[in-house]
């Protein structure tokens, strides 16, 4: 039984290549069994590290000893290139907007802090909490960052204590069913989203959420949706598809609905952007926007007619917009509740200044990483 290590006799180190293998086995019964081999888990997480969203925005850390603490020997494994590690955890570096003041933004850097994780045999002994709080100082001092967040899946006390402020966490589940396998509406004003067109509809999604932001009075941030970032998303849900579906890849990533017949006018205030996750036999809605009940109703029609495709049971949608939603109506016509979700809280820990009485716009589905 190791004897519990102290504040000043630990440090938070970026792990190197083979650190990070060490990181992947620990967390590979928690994150990957029994969906995945131990070998493809270790796979997947290397392959999901090394693409355009991670290459460089991508760190592992590790809570480790220092080197010249006297329990030092007593921490290390008979080969000192592999250190035992207390607790472990991933950030993304990634683009947010801020407003400044009305009708003025600012593009900043946050962080997402995801996969922690302590080996059972170090947890109840502090260290997670010490490895969170020498992180925020880390992002707030050194790296500089805005903000960092985190989706809490121990409930909002602990991250709570240690500087992160729960935001509203509530979501739709829809139950699918068949008989919505049939389209609606004009099948001519509803495009497909793809590979050939993600990019654009992401660009055009980003201008628009600009020029919203502009015209909010109170201090208000949103976490953009990058292409990268989605292309990410969805390279982890292939990875996934070859060992959970019997269909081929998933092709589509969402809808839109077209105004008029021309698809390249400005068009894009109604689409859905969705995720297949083949561990929970889910539909994710990943990003949202529409401008009308009706087109509401019609964008969750596309999702609908996609989750049947995969014979998902239910499709979720984060921290919707409720104005878009005739509750009544809708709910009952999808088979669908609001409910807050327990798991997943959204946790943001804010740095810029001394007022963290900011508002989180668009806290859905693609901020998670």
């Amino acid at each position: 039984m190791y004897s519990k290590l102290e504040y000043q006799d630990l440090v938070l180190v970026e792990a190197n290549p083979q650190q990070a293998r060490i990181t992947n086995r620990n967390s590979y019964m928690s994150w990957g069994y029994p969906m995945l081999t131990i070998d493809e888990y270790i796979d997947r997480e290397e392959m999901l590290a090394n693409n355009e969203f991670t290459s460089e925005n991508f760190k592992a850390w590790i809570l480790i000893p220092r080197k010249d603490n006297t329990n030092y020997e007593s921490y290390s494994t008979s080969n000192n290139s592999e250190p035992i590690i207390f607790s472990q955890c991933e950030t993304f570096k990634r683009k947010t907007l801020i407003t400044i003041s009305p009708g003025q933004v600012k593009e900043a850097t946050c962080y997402c802090i995801t996969a922690l994780f302590t080996p059972p045999q170090y947890r109840h002994m502090g260290y997670a909490t010490i490895m969170t709080k020498l992180l925020n100082d880390k992002l707030k001092f050194e790296f500089k960052a805005t903000f960092s967040y985190l989706y809490s899946e121990i409930g909002p006390d602990f991250y709570s204590r240690l500087g992160w402020k729960i935001f509203p966490h509530k979501e739709i589940r829809f139950k699918v069913d068949n008989k919505f396998l049939a389209a609606s509406g004009d099948s001519k004003m509803i495009v497909p989203i793809n590979q050939s067109n993600l990019e654009s509809v992401v660009n055009k999604d980003c201008e628009f959420i600009k020029k919203e932001l502009m015209k909010l009075n109170k201090k208000s941030i949103v976490i953009l949706p990058t292409k990268p970032a989605f292309d990410w998303l969805f390279q982890k849900t292939k990875l996934y598809s070859r060992y959970h579906a019997s269909n081929e890849d998933p092709r589509l990533f969402g809808a839109v609905i077209l105004k008029g017949k021309n698809e390249n006018e400005e068009m894009l205030e109604r689409f859905i952007m969705w995720n297949h996750d083949f561990n929970e036999n889910e539909l994710l809605i990943v990003r949202f926007r529409s401008d009308s009940l009706d087109m509401t109703r019609l964008l969750i029609q596309q999702a609908m007619q996609e989750a049947n495709k995969f014979q998902f049971k239910q499709i979720i949608l984060w921290n919707p917009d409720l104005s878009l939603f005739n509750i009544s109506k809708d709910l009952n016509v999808f088979d669908g509740e609001v409910v807050e979700r327990t798991e997943s809280l959204p946790s943001l820990a804010w740095y810029a200044d001394d007022d963290d009485n900011v508002d989180w716009i668009l806290n859905e589905k693609y901020t998670w990483v």
